[in-house]
């Protein structure tokens, strides 16, 4: 089954953030304040999405994040697998925790009929398309 987890969704919310100013300069402490969650904590998703090319960083005392492309080139997807990886079938996956249920679930096959067009809207969707 597909899930968003929490690294994922408060990425989403750090590019929102973001987004909502492109080309300035963010403080993550600023955002972690304003979302009332641990800056150590959003500093390493931040510093995924610049290692994925979402964001780029300014050192120093003025220093922060800011978008590496306008709103409207990055994709929900984007973020999400620059998070969590590629999104898949975590039952067809995983292989510390195969689902004992997996040759005869038949759920399994909705959710591989699905996950296609999941990843289209969330690759259609744009992080400008949340600013509205």
């Amino acid at each position: 089954m597909f899930q968003i987890k929490a690294r994922a969704d408060y990425g989403l919310l750090i590019m929102f953030e973001l987004a909502k100013n492109p080309r300035q300069v963010t403080p993550v402490t600023k955002i972690a304040k304003r979302m009332g969650v641990s800056s150590i904590y959003l500093i390493q998703i931040a510093k995924s999405l610049y290692q994925a090319g979402l964001v780029k960083s300014k050192e120093g005392a003025q220093g922060g994040y800011f978008l590496a492309k306008s709103p409207g080139q990055i994709s929900i997807l984007q973020i999400i697998e620059a998070l969590e990886g590629k999104i898949e079938l975590s039952c067809a996956t995983d292989k510390s925790h195969q689902c004992p249920h997996t040759k005869a679930c038949q759920v399994r096959s909705v959710w591989g009929e699905i996950l296609p067009d999941l990843k289209k809207v969330l690759k259609k969707r744009s992080l400008a398309s949340l600013l509205k």
